[in-house]
């Protein structure tokens, strides 16, 4: 073999082990969400709440539920650690809160009810 084939070669190899590593480990079970819910259930000793659809939120940080109580509609800020719902951060919202920016719409006659 000579030189130019044998270094293709090395090159198509590394290229399959690093693809290969990637696919191996699948899709990454992290994910991030933003939820607007009424809170339903507060256990302060587990540093747990829960929102009125069933949604689990844990947080190690016993301070962002201080101001929390049930009944109370509020915007949580969560991720998904592939294992359980973990609360970045939770503040007040109302029922129609928006999740995020809206875009303009294209036709001026839609609307967002």
């Amino acid at each position: 073999m000579n030189r130019c084939q044998i270094l293709v070669a090395l090159l198509a190899l590394s290229v399959a082990v690093s693809v290969g590593d990637a696919v191996a480990d699948g899709p990454g079970t992290d994910h991030a969400d933003v939820k607007v819910g009424r809170v339903g259930f507060i256990d302060r000793a587990l540093n747990l709440v829960q929102l009125e659809d069933g949604t689990e939120l844990h947080t190690p940080d016993a301070r962002l539920l201080q101001n929390v109580t049930e009944g109370e509609w509020v915007k949580v800020d969560l991720i998904y650690d592939g294992d359980k719902n973990m609360l970045n951060s939770i503040e007040p919202a109302g029922p129609d809160e928006p999740l995020g920016a809206i875009p303009d719409a294209v036709d001026s006659s839609l609307t967002s009810h």
